[in-house]
């Protein structure tokens, strides 16, 4: 715990402070420290599942230090090309964790459905109207971004592990929050304190998200 703390006010710090070297390692360090922790509780999973968890925080921990290197550009947009990588991997990561969510009974609900929409046009509109060359690539990612959100704020799961359910639902609010002031900084921030301060809430909401959806994945792939 306290090597996550570290390292998740490292990565926040840096990334306030503009500096993409401490930044990349920073937020590489924290995502470490968290798979760390489930390399450590692995005998009291299934394999399949640990080796899932594994390899969506290392596809995450890909896409957070090629997107560090897109953001810290004297263009305020960064670079487009290494933004939509790290989308792609980040992707992949949340594509992981779905298949995670699903094999353990969550599934698709109505439940807050205004403010996803919300979440969803807005996104997509910022896209359209700043970066639409971008758009195949980052509305694919925010589809399984939300589908994963969808799923693990699924009510099956307060039912059946409320401790994991209540994790996961909080850590799927706080990474689609994170991805949104991500396109907010990107495309309409220009000052440099305003898009420092949103770079640190940003990375705070992120940061905290991969605590609560890993600490949440661990105990619904626990055994009974």
């Amino acid at each position: 715990m306290k090597a996550f703390r570290a390292t998740a006010t490292a990565t926040v710090l840096a990334g306030m402070l503009d500096r993409p070297r401490p930044h990349q390692i920073a937020e590489a360090a924290m995502v470490a420290t968290l798979a760390a922790e489930v390399t450590r509780e692995a005998p009291g999973r299934d394999t399949r599942d640990t080796l899932t968890l594994l390899l969506s925080l290392g596809a995450a921990a890909l896409g957070g230090v090629t997107i560090a290197r897109s953001t810290h550009q004297p263009d305020p947009r960064g670079n487009p090309g290494a933004f939509r990588g790290g989308a792609t991997w980040y992707a992949l990561a949340q594509l992981l964790t779905v298949t995670l969510l699903w094999r353990r009974g969550a599934r698709p609900h109505t439940g807050h459905w205004p403010a996803r929409m919300a979440g969803l046009l807005l996104g997509a509109g910022l896209l359209i109207r700043h970066d639409p060359t971008s758009l195949p690539v980052l509305s694919g990612y925010g589809a399984l971004l939300n589908l994963m959100a969808l799923l693990a704020a699924d009510p099956h799961l307060t039912r059946t592990h409320p401790d994991a359910a209540r994790l996961l639902r909080r850590g799927g609010w706080m990474f689609v929050a994170s991805d949104l002031l991500i396109l907010v900084r990107r495309y309409l921030l220009r000052d440099r304190l305003s898009r420092a301060l949103t770079e640190g809430v940003m990375l705070a909401l992120y940061t905290a998200a991969q605590r609560n959806l890993t600490q949440g994945l661990m105990l619904l792939t626990r055994r009974s």
